[in-house]
This record gives C-alpha cells, structure tokens and sequence, in this order.
C-alpha cells in the first residue's frame, strides 16, 4: 500500500502539539517538560535537556547527538512496521483513512511463500552475532532459521504481507567451494521487493544496500532506513517492481561492495533513481587502526565489524551528492580506456570488431537508403542489447507498432521457426506461428518498449517516455527512427536551429542516462541511388553528423554492381560505411554484408545466418542448408 507524505504531514498537522506528548510518552521521557516541549535525550547520555521539539516539523530534534525523529520513528523503532505505525498516527488524529485490509495479498496467481516457523535461531544468532549483528536487530528484522540451520530472510511488502523468503547458510561459505550462497523458497514466487522496505519511514532519506546482511549492518550502527537489494548488484527489476515506491523519497542514499558490480550497481542506481536526489557511499579500501595496521575493506558489515557503529554512521554522514555535471577537475581525469567501455553490440562481427560497441553515453547515426536495411540491422542490434540482459526503446512511427513488432518477430524467430505460406496468387511468403510468438512475447516481456502510435511525436513526449523506460525498465539502446518523423514545432526556415537542438539534447540524454542513443536519419536525394552515403549526403543540418560520436551508412548494391565480376561489393546485398568515428578517430571503413529474406537479417557467416537468441532453449544438433557466398569471387565467370 502507498500511502502519500502529504495525508502523514496533514495527520500531524492535525496533531498539532499533541505530536510531543504523545511521542514523550512512547519514549518514556520522565524529565519532559511539558511547558517548553523538551527533554534529556533518550539516545545518548546528557545531563542538560537538548531533546527539543520541533513545532514546525512536529518532530524532536536533539542538538547534542543530532538525531531527529517523528513519530512515525519513534514507533517503528518499538517493532511497528511502516503501515502500522501510520495507522496508529491516523486513529491518534482522528483522521480517516481507507487502509483496505491489512496482510492481504495483492498479487494475482502468486505462490506466497510458507512461513518458516519462529525457532531459537541458535545457529543464525551465532554466526551473525560474530559478524556483529545482534539478537536485537535480527528479531528486528524478523530473521529466521530453517530445519537444517540456514538463516531465512523474510521479505515483507508494503502490506506487510510475506511475499519472498531467501536462505543463506549461517556459516562462512568458501569461495571455490561450489555451494549456494543464497537460495529462494522451493515452490514459491520470487517478485524482487526490497529487504526490509516495510519498516522504511518514506519521509526519511533511503539507504539501498547490496545484501541482507549489509542492511542489518546499516541497522546495527543505528540507520533504520535501510533496505537491500534482493538478488545481487548485477540484478536490477526490484527498480520497476518497486518504482511507485521508491518514487516517493525525496532522498536516496546507495552504498554497494566495494568492488566493480558493485560500483556498476551505484551507476545504475544513480542514473535511473535520479541525479538530483541520489547520493552514494564509498567503502573505504581499509581501516587503519592505532598501531598502523590497514585492514582492507569490501562492504557495510566489515566497516562495523573492524569499525563500528560510529564509524558506518560517520560514512553514512558523509554521503557523497552526484558530481556538478557540467565541470570537472583536470586531475580527476583519468586517460580513457576503450576496452572499460560498456555499450550494446549488432551481433555483425566484423562491424563489432571495427566499432567494439555502440557505446553507452553516445549518440549514433544510423542513414541509409531505402530498402537498405535499417530496421534489421536495428532489430539485431536490439535482440543483442536483450540478450545481455538489458531493455531497449524503440520509436517508429515510420512503421506501425504492429509492423514494428512483426519486424521483430522474424529477425528473433530465424529460419529455424519461421513457417512457409503461399498467398492466394502462389507467392510465398513467411511467417512466425502463433505458439512461436507466444514463447518470444513471454521472453521479452519488458523487455522490448515501442512507442505507441497514438502518441503524440513531439521531440519532448518522445524523449519523456523514454527517460520513463530508461528510469523504470533499466533501458539501455533508445533508437529514434527516423529524424523526420519527429515533430520539431518550428518553421522550414528554423528547421536547422531546431535539428541543432535536437542532437544536443540527445547528446545530453545519452550522457545523463549513460545509455547509447541512435537516430536514424535518412540521406539526400541524389542522382546516383547506389553510391556510398558519404558525410554530407545525410539530409538535415550538418550538425547532425559534425556533433554525433559516431554515423554509419547502408546501401544496396546494385544490379548493375552484381552482374560485374570486377565489382568490389557484387558479391554482397548490401555495404555498411562507417562514414565517422570520432570514439576511434576512423573514417570510411566498410564492409559487405548479405541479408536473408526469410528471417530479414544480415550476416556475414553462418554463425550470424543461424543466430539463436535467448528466447529459444531448443538444442540443434543440424545445421541449416546453407551457401557461403564469401566464395563467390572464387569463380569470376559466374
């Protein structure tokens, strides 16, 4: 259940003063002075009263050790969970409220998991007692232990309905031992709801951490506001699962291990959650102890364990907000390493090796002349984006969504499931069969996000949604196709200006989001339809290519090129130009490639022309008849 901020300040506010005594009495503040509203504090030990509250914010505020709680606080320090402690609030003031009932289960043809039953927890107290964790906090959290003494982690929703149970077992695991480290509940669903978010006061900064046993740590050293991620760094769907929910902080702090999942985990958490009110953690890479000794460092429990409470909420303190974007200092300029670059790839092999990628944070021009190819070697690009486990947007309003994902469908379905059917003139033609397309719409299933046609095309609608879908589906290749088919609002004369602005501002959202952007943007009209696309032959401003990291032309080869044996591309159905790389410092490289009407993709072998892409767990053990026309000019007389 969400519940709005505003309706939690409007309950206060109706509270009025009464907000004090009522949180005095929960903390038992027997020097309360019920005149000047104050008290010593209850969370450290001070002989002069500096507990003051707040009528403005109706909250205490201790000017000795700095903390600060409502009493949305104070109750869920006492076990309440979130929703509890509202209710409690809202029959307090009197104010009523349509909570639907509590503990029910929202999800439709969901297996919740099995309670696992309350036991002494010998073996979990145990080992996480020797990591620092305390009894205290692992009744808090409502950590369990199995049969077979593996500590369970109980993952609650807003509605304070279990919905995932993991297991770890509660000893050390050795890294080459091929043992689980963590585990889900055998027969149950597994939506990916964050650790803990049910005990999280959505009024106060959010800690986002790696692990359970990282949160705990945060909770430990005395920051409750803290929930972990559930299945890892590299796994990012609790961002769309939860995204109402974490939409509602209006601060978020990340800290993830100190290694490189880890900091690709804060990146991501960053560019999706939102610059302006993201702040990350940095695990020092050691603590350095009186006598000298550094001891290295990786996550949040082994800063409590080597450093303590304070020194967790010192780092905590000390969140970092996100770098000024537009300046940097010299010095913090490390020289760029191609090879770290992360970005999508074509699955075109020999494109692949002369791009590496289609790098994240960079725009891309993609031109090429009808029928050239555009939108297959797109939809490939897209099919490979996906296979790594990323999500793409797609806009074409050139093609209509049917037509876009028909498109699809026949370049991730191959030859190997596509069907043969003749028209009712004898043409043949092919098509993916219904139980086909199921399979693949069950895979890609948020995966894949064209944009509708009844939407408008307006520069900023379009760039709007796609911030959505990069924000809450992790979307990684965003592809405009085409440049004329976006809605610019200006005049012939200012067609130019407005272009201009365009690519800056794709620029600027490629950067922003770290994801690779590509515009398709269609060529001149010129005499010669079979020439390469060269610099200028792209139809718009020339800041189109002069301000783009990277253009890349298609043509077809012609007939005439076709039925010459000298020809240099006859052999070929179609060549690709790289007409600018300024990544690399290339230009005019190029390339032959043959397209297959069937499946409607290029490749320049089999292993393209055969390519199985994740949707299809079918095992082939046949190879598809096929003629490998890189022999061709093995025989001139052809």
């Amino acid at each position: 259940m969400l519940i709005e901020q505003k309706d939690i300040e409007k309950a206060k506010s109706k509270l009025g003063d009464d907000n004090a005594f009522i949180m005095a009495e929960l903390l038992e503040l027997n020097d309360f002075d019920d005149k000047n509203l104050k008290a010593c504090c209850p969370y450290h030990n001070e002989d002069t009263a500096s507990f003051i509250y707040n009528k403005k914010n109706y909250s205490f505020h201790c000017f000795g050790c700095n903390k600060t709680v409502d009493i949305i606080d104070i109750l869920m320090q006492k076990g309440n969970t979130f929703l509890r402690s509202v209710k409690y609030l809202f029959e307090k003031a009197g104010v009523k409220y349509s909570f639907g009932e509590q503990d029910v289960k929202t999800k439709r043809d969901y297996r919740y998991p099995q309670e696992v039953p309350l036991t002494d927890r010998k073996n979990v107290i145990d080992y996480w007692g020797k990591r620092g964790i305390s009894k205290n906090v692992i009744d808090y959290l409502d950590i369990r232990e199995d049969s077979q003494g593996n500590g369970v982690f109980n993952y609650y929703d807003t509605n304070d309905v279990l919905t995932l149970v993991k297991y770890r077992p509660a000893k050390t695991i050795p890294k080459k031992s091929g043992q689980a480290k963590t585990w889900c509940q055998k027969d149950a669903d597994t939506a990916p709801i964050l650790f803990n978010m049910n005990r999280v006061n959505t009024s106060k900064p959010l800690l986002i951490t790696e692990g359970e046993t990282d949160c705990a740590s945060a909770i430990e050293a005395g920051y409750l506001n803290t929930v972990s991620v559930p299945f890892g760094a590299g796994n990012y769907h609790w961002m769309e699962e939860n995204w109402d929910w974490l939409n509602g902080f209006e601060s978020i702090l990340i800290w993830a291990d100190n290694d490189e999942p880890g900091e690709a985990m804060k990146k991501e958490c960053i560019y999706r959650l939102g610059t302006w009110r993201t702040k990350y953690i940095t695990t020092p890479k050691y603590f350095e102890k009186e006598n000298g000794k550094k001891i290295p460092l990786n996550d949040i429990n082994d800063c409590l364990q080597v450093g303590g409470a304070d020194f967790v909420m010192n780092l905590i303190s000390d969140a970092k907000d996100v770098p000024v974007k537009s300046v940097i200092d010299y010095s913090e300029i490390d020289e760029l390493d191609i090879s770290q670059m992360d970005g999508v790839k074509t699955g075109i092999k020999p494109l692949d090796n002369e791009l590496l990628k289609i790098f994240y944070g960079s725009l891309t021009i993609l031109s090429g002349r009808p029928g050239s190819g555009k939108s297959s070697i797109i939809d490939q690009a897209i099919a490979n984006t996906i296979d790594t486990d990323k999500s793409a947007f797609l806009f074409s309003k050139e093609m209509p969504e049917r037509m876009s994902a028909n498109w699809f469908n026949a370049i991730i379905a191959g030859r190997r499931n596509m069907a043969e059917k003749s028209s009712a003139d004898g043409r043949k033609y092919y098509v993916v069969p219904y139980d086909i397309q199921k399979q693949m719409q069950s895979f890609y299933s948020k995966k894949l996000f064209i944009y509708r046609d009844d939407e408008p095309n307006d520069v900023a609608s379009v760039l709007k949604s796609a911030e959505e879908c990069v924000r809450k589906f992790g979307c990684k290749l965003i592809v405009l196709d085409n440049l004329m088919m976006l809605d610019l609002h200006c005049s012939e004369s200012d067609k130019n200006t407005a272009q201009t602005n365009l690519i800056n501002n794709l620029i600027k959202f490629a950067a922003k989001f770290n994801v690779a952007v590509v515009l398709i943007a269609h060529p001149r009209k010129t005499q010669d339809s079979n020439s390469d696309i060269e610099m200028y032959d792209i139809s718009g401003t020339s800041n189109i290519i002069n301000l783009a990291m990277r253009s890349i032309g298609l043509r077809r080869v012609s007939k005439k090129e076709k039925d010459d044996p000298k020809s240099k591309w006859g052999k070929y159905d179609v060549v690709l130009t790289v007409i600018k790389d300024r990544l690399l410092g290339k230009t005019d490289f190029q390339m032959g490639m043959w397209y297959d009407i069937v499946s409607r993709r290029f490749y320049t072998d089999y292993d393209e022309y055969d390519a199985k892409f994740a949707w299809d767990k079918k095992i082939y053990t046949e190879k598809l008849p096929y003629v490998d026309r890189s022999l061709e000019d093995e025989f001139p007389d052809k």
